[in-house]
């Protein structure tokens, strides 16, 4: 829970005083810390464990700080692959934007970006690379992997960037290659085609991704968990020429924890209440004053939304009460924010009652870029109770403000 804890002391004298079935899919664990003072550039934490290519050289992986999850989705070539065909290995490299939910809070939803910014897999051929070119001596295996095709999977033909390491990717049986290459916006394919033999068949065993994933508007998520998915289409978002894939589609579903913190600067850390016009109508001509009241400013540093509530040393009913060791009087407390503030009806919060509980206060949002104005609480003892307050005496009290982000 993010919470931000004002405490305030209370002070007067009477002289003066917040998946899809049927389709591959990738379980996302993320989560989105904004900066309160620059929160439109925060960046989602993909906490999702790695597997495929990555989890295989770890080291490469880390050099290029990418990371790499693997689709159980596999692609069969139905016969052989002929001197010169081509897999297109088309993909999705351009953003797409899908929207997610609050997980408690109905209504509340986010659009979220994703891109494929990686691709890979691990090919298996049906004969051994060696046994295909016609046992030559003196390769080792990853070159008589190499030699098939055009250019070899360790390679990328640009805009498409290589990840494999030199000599990176062959496998001991012979049949098998890992290979990855990163995908720059404007990549649309990475593709390759079998150069001087006839490949007699093979399968890709599964589908490597590295992608990329960020917030249209993160200053305006609220903290808790936000869920959706997104479904890309194999065939047409992933094309693989004549493979034959084993699932039609591959769909992420985000979860998505933000952790927001509300980030407020009181002006001071106590209140002196007084008469409208200062204590010299009582000092000089003896008129007890109406009321006691008194103002302190607050500065919301974040555009988060959070939520107000109210404890105290001495509460009372619905507020807090302030006493001179023998007599007590309540003190009403509301607040005023600046626009664009708004509550959940999207009204001005003006002189808004602070009651213990918050009731009234449980959302406050921000209905368009916050100015860092300043917002008030406003302290006030009513007539009735300034006229039984003791003479020549102060009053105290504490109150605690919350400021939480957690709605």
């Amino acid at each position: 829970m993010n919470k931000l804890l004002n405490r305030l002391v209370l002070g007067s004298a009477l002289c003066g005083f917040a998946s899809l079935a049927n389709a591959a899919v990738l379980e996302v664990q993320a989560e989105i810390k904004p900066d309160p003072l620059n929160p439109g550039s925060a960046e989602i934490i993909n906490n999702t464990p790695a597997s495929g290519f990555c989890t295989e050289y770890p080291n490469t992986c880390n050099t290029r700080k990418i990371r790499s999850d693997s689709f159980n989705i596999s692609f069969q070539s139905s016969g052989s692959i002929p001197v010169g065909q081509v897999i297109p290995f088309g993909i999705p490299a351009t953003w797409r934007t899908f929207t997610v939910a609050h997980s408690s809070i109905p209504g509340a939803t986010a659009d979220i970006q994703i891109r494929i910014a990686g691709v890979g897999t691990r090919y298996r051929l049906s004969k051994t690379a060696q046994e295909i070119i016609g046992h030559p001596g003196g390769e080792t295996d990853f070159g008589y992997h190499a030699i098939l095709w055009a250019p070899s999977w360790a390679q990328a033909i640009p805009p498409c960037q290589s990840v494999n390491g030199t000599g990176q990717g062959a496998w001991g049986n012979g049949t098998d290659f890992s290979a990855f290459w990163l995908t720059p916006e404007n990549v649309t394919t990475c593709p390759r085609y079998s150069r001087d033999y006839e490949i007699p068949g093979m399968s890709l065993q599964r589908l490597d991704v590295h992608y990329e994933l960020r917030a249209v508007r993160p200053e305006q998520l609220i903290s808790g968990n936000y869920e959706g998915s997104y479904t890309y289409s194999i065939g047409s978002d992933f094309d693989m020429g004549g493979l034959t894939a084993s699932d039609p589609s591959m769909t992420f579903n985000l979860n998505l924890a933000v952790k927001q913190d509300v980030n407020v600067k009181m002006s001071a850390d106590s209140v002196a209440l007084a008469p409208k016009g200062g204590w010299m109508e009582w000092i000089t001509h003896g008129r007890r004053p109406e009321k006691i009241l008194g103002d302190l400013r607050f500065f919301i540093l974040t555009s988060s939304p959070f939520k107000m509530d109210l404890s105290c040393s001495q509460p009372g009913v619905g507020t807090c009460l302030i006493n001179n060791g023998t007599h007590e009087v309540p003190v009403d407390i509301s607040v005023s924010l600046p626009s664009p503030w708004v509550d959940d009806a999207d009204q001005p919060v003006a002189r808004r009652p602070l009651k213990i509980g918050g009731a009234g206060l449980e959302h406050l949002k921000p209905a368009g870029l916050p100015t860092r104005q300043p917002s008030l609480l406003h302290f006030e003892v009513q007539q009735d109770s300034v006229a039984t307050m003791h003479d020549d005496s102060s009053y105290r009290g504490t109150v605690n403000i919350t400021f939480d982000s957690d709605i």
